[in-house]
C-alpha cells in the first residue's frame, strides 16, 4: 500500500529544519518509507517541516520501520495509533504516489486529476535513539477501504484530505474519534483522481 510516492515541485513551500535553518526541499523526489517528506503537524500548523516516512519504537531500527501506514479501522484498538490519535496529528503532501499490483503485474501512478497536490492525514511521533540520544521526527499514513476507482487496482488508499479539510484534521480541539469519523465521512471521491500505468511488468516476457 502507498510504497513509493512522488514528492513534486515544491517551489511554493519553504521547509523549516529541528535546527531553524529554512530551505526549499529539492523538486520532483521520490520517496519510499524511510524517506524525509515535507509535514505539517498540530504541534505546528504554520510550518512545513521534514519528518521520516515510518514512526519508530524502541524494537525498531534506522532503517526499517513496519509502521508506515495506519488502518483507520485500527486506529482505536492498537496500541501505537491509539496513543497518538486525538494528541498527534499531520498532513503529508505530495504529488503522486504508486500502487502495484500484484495480479496485473502492473504499477499505477496516482494523480489528481487537477493536478494540485495530495494532502494525507497521518501520525506523527518523534523517536529518541537511545545510543545517540538524537530526536528523530517520525510519521505514519491513515489509510482507507478504496474508492470505486482505486479498486480497480488496490484494496486500500490514503485517507486524502482536500486542502480546506486541513485545518479540521490539525484542529486540537478535537477529540481521535471526532478526528477518525471526520475522515471517514469524507472520502476522496473516484473522479479527483486520475491513474495510470506507470510500468507494465509483462511486458517483455
Amino acid at each position: 500500500m502507498c510504497g513509493r510516492v512522488l514528492v513534486g515541485e515544491q517551489k511554493d513551500i519553504v521547509i523549516t529544519g529541528r535546527d531553524g535553518h529554512k530551505f526549499t526541499p529539492k523538486p520532483n523526489i521520490s520517496g519510499n518509507p524511510g524517506s524525509m517528506l515535507p509535514v505539517v503537524t498540530d504541534a505546528i500548523p504554520d510550518k512545513v517541516q521534514q519528518f521520516r516516512w515510518g514512526l519508530l519504537t524502541l524494537e525498531d531500527d534506522k532503517i526499517h520501520s513496519k509502521h508506515k501506514h495506519a488502518r483507520i479501522e485500527n486506529l482505536h484498538n492498537v496500541g501505537i495509533w491509539r496513543n497518538l490519535l486525538g494528541k498527534k496529528h499531520c498532513v503529508i503532501r505530495i504529488q503522486a504516489f504508486f500502487e502495484y499490483n500484484k495480479e496485473q503485474e502492473r504499477t499505477y501512478r496516482i494523480e489528481r486529476v487537477d493536478g494540485k497536490p495530495f494532502y494525507i492525514a497521518g501520525l506523527w511521533d518523534v523517536w529518541i535513539d537511545i545510543k545517540t540520544n538524537v530526536l528523530l521526527p517520525t510519521f505514519a499514513m491513515i489509510t482507507m477501504p478504496p474508492n470505486r476507482a482505486m479498486a480497480e487496482i488496490h484494496d486500500r488508499m490514503p485517507a486524502i484530505l482536500e486542502r480546506a479539510d486541513i485545518k479540521t484534521w490539525l484542529n486540537q480541539n478535537y477529540s481521535g474519534p471526532q478526528r477518525a469519523a471526520y475522515l471517514q465521512s469524507k472520502p476522496c471521491l473516484s473522479e479527483t483522481l486520475r491513474i495510470t500505468v506507470e510500468k507494465d511488468h509483462n511486458e517483455g516476457k
